[in-house]
Protein backbone atom coordinates (compact mmCIF):
# COMPACT_ATOMS: atom_id res chain seq x y z
CA UNK A 1 0.00 0.00 0.00
CA UNK A 2 1.04 3.29 -1.26
CA UNK A 3 -0.11 6.55 0.57
CA UNK A 4 0.16 9.39 -1.49
CA UNK A 5 -1.30 13.37 -2.57
CA UNK A 6 -4.06 12.42 -5.37
CA UNK A 7 -2.90 13.41 -9.02
CA UNK A 8 -5.31 14.13 -11.65
CA UNK A 9 -5.07 11.05 -13.78
CA UNK A 10 -6.60 9.58 -10.30
CA UNK A 11 -9.75 11.61 -10.14
CA UNK A 12 -12.32 9.59 -12.20
CA UNK A 13 -11.39 6.32 -9.64
CA UNK A 14 -11.11 8.99 -6.58
CA UNK A 15 -14.82 10.41 -7.59
CA UNK A 16 -16.08 6.65 -8.10
CA UNK A 17 -14.37 5.13 -4.60
CA UNK A 18 -16.28 8.18 -2.79
CA UNK A 19 -19.71 7.52 -3.93
CA UNK A 20 -18.65 3.71 -3.14
CA UNK A 21 -17.80 5.12 0.45
CA UNK A 22 -20.32 8.03 0.74
CA UNK A 23 -23.40 6.57 0.48
CA UNK A 24 -24.91 10.55 1.91
CA UNK A 25 -23.52 11.72 -1.81
CA UNK A 26 -25.92 9.21 -3.67
CA UNK A 27 -28.71 10.75 -1.73
CA UNK A 28 -27.97 14.56 -2.18
CA UNK A 29 -27.53 14.00 -5.91
CA UNK A 30 -30.27 11.58 -6.36
CA UNK A 31 -28.42 10.64 -10.09
CA UNK A 32 -25.16 9.37 -9.36
CA UNK A 33 -24.12 8.88 -13.27
CA UNK A 34 -24.45 13.23 -12.84
CA UNK A 35 -22.99 13.44 -9.31
CA UNK A 36 -20.16 11.89 -10.33
CA UNK A 37 -20.10 14.19 -13.53
CA UNK A 38 -20.40 17.11 -11.17
CA UNK A 39 -17.19 16.27 -8.66
CA UNK A 40 -15.06 14.99 -11.54
CA UNK A 41 -15.23 18.49 -13.09
CA UNK A 42 -14.84 20.08 -9.90
CA UNK A 43 -11.57 17.46 -8.57
CA UNK A 44 -10.36 18.10 -12.01
CA UNK A 45 -10.40 21.81 -12.20
CA UNK A 46 -8.07 22.44 -8.93
CA UNK A 47 -4.97 23.48 -9.21
CA UNK A 48 -3.19 21.01 -6.95
CA UNK A 49 -4.27 18.18 -5.20
CA UNK A 50 -2.73 19.10 -1.51
CA UNK A 51 -4.50 17.59 1.48
CA UNK A 52 -6.09 14.86 -0.95
CA UNK A 53 -4.68 11.80 -0.14
CA UNK A 54 -4.95 8.21 -1.80
CA UNK A 55 -3.93 4.79 -0.60
CA UNK A 56 -3.03 3.02 -3.56
CA UNK A 57 -2.73 -0.68 -4.01
CA UNK A 58 -0.60 -2.66 -6.87
CA UNK A 59 -4.16 -1.76 -9.49
CA UNK A 60 -6.66 0.32 -7.77
CA UNK A 61 -7.00 2.93 -5.24
CA UNK A 62 -8.26 1.20 -2.01
CA UNK A 63 -9.23 4.46 0.66
CA UNK A 64 -8.97 8.20 0.51
CA UNK A 65 -8.79 11.43 2.82
CA UNK A 66 -9.72 14.83 1.69
CA UNK A 67 -8.59 17.48 4.51
CA UNK A 68 -8.51 20.89 5.00
CA UNK A 69 -6.56 23.48 6.74
CA UNK A 70 -6.79 27.51 7.34
CA UNK A 71 -4.40 27.70 4.40
CA UNK A 72 -6.05 25.32 2.21
CA UNK A 73 -9.30 26.41 1.02
CA UNK A 74 -11.50 25.08 -1.19
CA UNK A 75 -15.08 25.16 -1.98
CA UNK A 76 -17.24 23.74 -4.57
CA UNK A 77 -18.71 26.43 -6.75
CA UNK A 78 -22.78 26.43 -7.47
CA UNK A 79 -22.82 26.77 -11.14
CA UNK A 80 -21.63 22.99 -12.20
CA UNK A 81 -24.84 21.78 -9.64
CA UNK A 82 -27.39 23.49 -11.69
CA UNK A 83 -27.42 20.91 -14.38
CA UNK A 84 -29.19 19.04 -12.12
CA UNK A 85 -32.06 21.93 -12.46
CA UNK A 86 -32.30 25.69 -10.50
CA UNK A 87 -34.07 23.92 -7.36
CA UNK A 88 -32.60 20.48 -6.83
CA UNK A 89 -29.07 21.66 -8.12
CA UNK A 90 -29.39 24.39 -5.31
CA UNK A 91 -30.51 22.10 -2.81
CA UNK A 92 -27.63 19.60 -3.62
CA UNK A 93 -24.84 22.02 -3.02
CA UNK A 94 -26.23 23.23 -0.05
CA UNK A 95 -26.46 19.91 1.36
CA UNK A 96 -23.00 19.04 0.22
CA UNK A 97 -21.75 21.79 2.85
CA UNK A 98 -22.93 19.50 5.47
CA UNK A 99 -19.28 18.08 4.87
CA UNK A 100 -17.63 21.56 4.75
CA UNK A 101 -15.99 23.68 8.12
CA UNK A 102 -13.90 26.44 7.89
CA UNK A 103 -11.17 25.04 9.86
CA UNK A 104 -9.38 27.21 12.72
CA UNK A 105 -6.19 28.22 12.32
CA UNK A 106 -4.67 25.33 14.55
CA UNK A 107 -6.87 22.64 13.32
CA UNK A 108 -7.37 19.66 10.07
CA UNK A 109 -10.86 19.25 9.02
CA UNK A 110 -11.58 15.61 7.67
CA UNK A 111 -13.72 16.73 5.02
CA UNK A 112 -14.01 13.11 3.57
CA UNK A 113 -12.27 9.85 4.36
CA UNK A 114 -13.59 6.46 3.10
CA UNK A 115 -12.05 3.10 2.31
CA UNK A 116 -13.26 0.50 0.10
CA UNK A 117 -16.52 -1.19 1.08
CA UNK A 118 -15.46 -4.20 -0.10
CA UNK A 119 -11.91 -4.25 1.45
CA UNK A 120 -10.23 -4.32 5.06
CA UNK A 121 -11.30 -0.94 6.29
CA UNK A 122 -9.25 -1.05 9.80
CA UNK A 123 -5.88 -1.92 8.33
CA UNK A 124 -6.58 0.58 5.87
CA UNK A 125 -8.05 3.27 7.66
CA UNK A 126 -5.17 3.11 10.36
CA UNK A 127 -3.12 3.54 6.78
CA UNK A 128 -5.18 6.97 6.22
CA UNK A 129 -5.56 7.99 10.08
CA UNK A 130 -1.80 7.89 10.74
CA UNK A 131 -1.26 9.48 7.21
CA UNK A 132 -3.46 12.72 8.22
CA UNK A 133 -1.67 12.46 12.08
CA UNK A 134 1.94 12.84 9.73
CA UNK A 135 0.29 15.76 8.04
CA UNK A 136 -1.11 17.96 10.97
CA UNK A 137 2.20 17.29 12.72
CA UNK A 138 3.96 18.51 9.49
CA UNK A 139 1.83 21.36 9.20
CA UNK A 140 1.89 22.41 13.05
CA UNK A 141 -1.44 21.91 13.75
CA UNK A 142 -2.39 21.00 17.12
CA UNK A 143 -5.75 19.24 16.41
CA UNK A 144 -7.82 17.22 13.85
CA UNK A 145 -11.58 16.82 13.61
CA UNK A 146 -14.10 14.91 11.80
CA UNK A 147 -17.97 14.44 11.36
CA UNK A 148 -18.62 10.62 10.62
CA UNK A 149 -21.78 9.05 10.73
CA UNK A 150 -22.08 6.65 14.27
CA UNK A 151 -22.05 3.41 12.45
CA UNK A 152 -18.89 4.15 10.21
CA UNK A 153 -15.96 1.53 10.71
CA UNK A 154 -13.71 4.39 10.87
CA UNK A 155 -15.20 5.91 14.25
CA UNK A 156 -13.66 2.57 15.59
CA UNK A 157 -10.08 3.46 13.95
CA UNK A 158 -10.18 6.79 14.95
CA UNK A 159 -10.90 6.02 18.32
CA UNK A 160 -7.63 3.57 18.22
CA UNK A 161 -5.87 6.24 17.21
CA UNK A 162 -6.31 8.68 20.34
CA UNK A 163 -9.77 10.31 19.16
CA UNK A 164 -12.59 11.56 21.24
CA UNK A 165 -15.77 11.92 20.71
CA UNK A 166 -16.64 15.32 21.51
CA UNK A 167 -20.25 15.56 20.22
CA UNK A 168 -23.21 13.75 18.65
CA UNK A 169 -25.23 14.92 16.34
CA UNK A 170 -28.67 13.76 16.32
CA UNK A 171 -30.73 15.56 13.21
CA UNK A 172 -34.08 14.23 11.21
CA UNK A 173 -32.43 16.87 9.17
CA UNK A 174 -29.53 14.93 8.03
CA UNK A 175 -32.24 11.75 8.16
CA UNK A 176 -34.26 12.74 5.55
CA UNK A 177 -31.35 14.12 3.31
CA UNK A 178 -28.17 12.49 3.64
CA UNK A 179 -29.94 8.85 5.09
CA UNK A 180 -27.77 8.81 8.08
CA UNK A 181 -29.74 10.85 11.84
CA UNK A 182 -26.42 10.18 13.82
CA UNK A 183 -22.47 11.39 13.40
CA UNK A 184 -20.12 11.87 15.87
CA UNK A 185 -17.74 14.81 15.99
CA UNK A 186 -13.97 13.31 16.99
CA UNK A 187 -11.14 15.31 17.69
CA UNK A 188 -7.54 13.93 18.28
CA UNK A 189 -5.57 16.98 19.70
CA UNK A 190 -1.92 16.86 19.17
CA UNK A 191 1.14 16.71 21.55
Amino acid sequence: MLVKTLEKDEVREFVKLLFECCEELKLIFGDEYIGREILESYYNSLEDYDGIMVVKGEKRLLGFAELKTSEIKRKLPTKPFLILGISKGIKARLLMSFFDKKPKRDEVYIRFMGVHPRLDCYEIGRTIVDHIIEFAKVRGKSRITAWLPVESDLVDVCLERGFEIKRMLESSFARKYLGRKYYYLLELRLQ
